[in-house]
């Protein structure tokens, strides 16, 4: 007969050993995490993983990581992973938003980060295109000012936003076709 102790322990290593699994569930191996905006940015690899040990989500900005590297301008913080067919991935939390650890492979564990990742703020496939992330970027706040605005302008309004789209669509194209030339 086994006595109530070990059934206990037994118990407690059967939860352990299913949150560590959950913690593990996600399909992206993070390589890398950066934080800023396409003309300043820094490596945040290290403090994303003591942010990863100590909880499973957490709420993003300047004083998560201790740096602002760009005032005055909205930050996001780009974590890039490789999926389950290899491809990379970027994962794109703006400022306010909150992240989730879910998505991530070994993420309680902060079992992740390459030390010879190569890439920066475009990730490390194609070419940096810091001109053109600026530009998408910009449009992106255009759109939600846009968005935001009161509905009555006569139909500009909408028009404007029509053409914001085309416009990141546009920007966005050129970006691809830069990479496959």
């Amino acid at each position: 007969m086994l006595k109530p102790r070990f059934i206990l322990l037994l118990l407690t290593i059967a939860s352990i050993s299913a949150t560590l699994a959950a913690q593990d569930s996600g399909q992206y191996a993070i390589q890398n995490a950066q934080y800023g905006t396409a003309l300043h940015h820094i490596d945040v690899t290290p403090r994303l993983k003591e942010l990863a040990r100590a909880d499973r989500t957490f709420r993003m900005g300047n004083s998560t990581f201790g740096v602002d590297p760009d005032p005055g301008q909205i930050k996001a913080l780009r974590i890039f992973a490789r999926g389950p067919n290899g491809a990379e991935r970027m994962f794109e939390y703006r400022e306010g938003s909150v992240v989730d650890g879910n998505l991530f492979t070994g993420w309680g564990r902060a079992d992740w980060g390459r030390n010879d990742w190569r890439g920066g703020w475009e990730g490390s496939g194609p070419e940096a295109q810091p001109a053109m992330t600026a530009a998408i970027e910009h449009l992106r706040e255009a759109k939600r000012n846009l968005e935001t605005a009161t509905a009555d302008k006569g139909g500009h309004r909408i028009k404007a936003l029509e053409r914001v789209n085309q416009a990141i669509a546009e920007v966005e194209a050129g970006m691809r076709y830069d990479d496959r030339h």
